[in-house]
């Protein structure tokens, strides 16, 4: 035999003996079993007033997640909630740790929730942990809720097994309410490091509130478990809706935004989608319900005598959903009425969000310092300094809004009745 040839002979020997090697090795050696997982679905988070953090888990055992490879144990709840206090968020979780026989798991969270309080005294200091953990997904939603949170994300879901599901159903799936404004950690993160950005993100409220009344029939009247009837507790919402945005300035909430407020800031941002308003008819009593199907923003920067100026240009599309004007033609005359009417109410949402967020508060959810970063990057480092010390409040605003109605479902003209 050659040399080569039995150089070749050696090398094969090794290659094979790596892969049967390898093979030996297969399998999810450094995995946790299913069951021997505490798995956190939603977070909870609120500060008390003697500054500790208060951390809710809503813990959801494995046969909830995974009926299929799960070992059902009888008796058991579903959904656990446990509420603690401690100096930080790692402390709080470890007293929860040491009550829960299984290992605590994050790699499913869907959802955590922020108390007023706690969003804005202690955010920094919560966002540093959720980074560190290496458990967290980046896409994690990120919410707000006035009050605490604690009631919120004890919420039982109606829709789907876990609380955190249905809520990211709810934002994914939305046909009438825009979504937009939630942000997930990365987007927040990213936003919050940003010198030429401030974060926002949505806001959680009980549904009850917006005049929405919810009442599950069905579990209100068959037997519950009694972990369920503990949740049925006084102040616990039985169902919670989205709206309004939360905005942040230096780590920390300035402000809520309501309806109309955070409809200004998504036009801005191009993310108006899904949003209904309700024009009226003119003389003729009666309105016309549109949905925005689709929206575009771009915002041009300049600078004049050294003050910086922005121009605003939003388009916006939408659908008439309803008419309830039985008079009215839909003619070409009228849908230019009504495009004039959705352009008014956008302008003014819009005019009404910068006078409360760059006027009052001087935080930048809207993205004009990246617009100046990006088109004018040396005046930029000039402007930085104080930008949000009286500079972003300076700064001139030109809006330009056109619409378009385009469509009006699987008829034109509205009902009329039978004479």
């Amino acid at each position: 035999m050659t040399k080569n040839k039995f150089l070749t002979c050696i090398r094969l020997t090794f290659l094979i003996g790596m892969l049967l090697g390898l093979l030996s090795l297969t399998g999810c050696w450094s995995a946790d079993e299913i069951n021997d997982l505490a798995t956190i679905d939603v977070i909870g988070i609120d500060e008390n007033d003697a500054g500790k953090v208060e951390v809710t888990a809503i813990i959801t055992r494995p046969q909830t997640l995974f009926p299929d490879t799960a070992v059902e144990g009888k008796g058991q709840n579903k959904i656990l909630a446990e509420t603690t206090t401690g100096d930080s968020i790692l402390e709080a979780l470890g007293k929860i740790s040491g009550s829960v026989p299984e290992r605590i798991y994050f790699g499913h969270t869907s959802l955590i929730v922020f108390g007023e309080q706690a969003a804005r005294e202690s955010m920094l200091a919560s966002l540093d942990f959720l980074k560190r953990e290496d458990d967290f997904r980046p896409n994690i939603q990120l919410l707000v809720t006035r009050g605490a949170a604690k009631q919120i994300v004890k919420t039982i879901p109606q829709f789907n097994i876990s609380l955190g599901l249905e809520l990211n159903d709810l934002l994914t799936s939305n046909r009438y309410a825009a979504t937009g404004m939630v942000k997930d950690v990365s987007q927040f993160m990213e936003a919050l490091s940003s010198e030429a950005a401030d974060p926002y993100t949505g806001v959680l409220h009980s549904a009850k509130e917006h005049g929405i009344d919810a009442d599950n029939q069905e579990q209100t009247t068959h037997k519950q478990s009694k972990g369920n009837r503990q949740n049925q507790r006084q102040n616990v919402p039985k169902a919670i809706s989205l709206e309004g945005a939360a905005a942040f300035k230096g780590g920390q909430l300035k402000g809520i935004l309501n309806e109309q407020e955070t409809r200004g800031l998504m036009a801005m941002e191009g993310d108006l989608q899904n949003q209904v308003f309700v024009l009226n008819c003119g003389k003729n009593q009666g309105n016309a319900t549109v949905t925005v199907t689709n929206s575009n923003s771009k915002l041009s920067p300049s600078i004049a005598d050294n003050t910086p100026k922005m121009a605003i240009d939003i388009q916006i599309e939408g659908d008439i959903g309803q008419l309830t004007c039985f008079d009215v033609n839909i003619n070409s005359q009228q849908m230019e009425r009504f495009n004039q009417q959705l352009e008014d109410l956008v302008r003014r949402d819009v005019f009404n969000v910068l006078d409360k967020v760059k006027n009052r508060w001087q935080t930048d959810i809207f993205g004009f310092g990246q617009a100046f970063y990006r088109k004018h990057p040396g005046d930029w480092k000039q402007m930085a300094p104080q930008w949000r010390n009286g500079l972003l409040k300076k700064m001139g605003i030109d809006v330009t809004v056109s619409t378009n109605i385009s469509r009006y479902g699987e008829m034109k003209d509205p009902a009329k009745p039978d004479k």
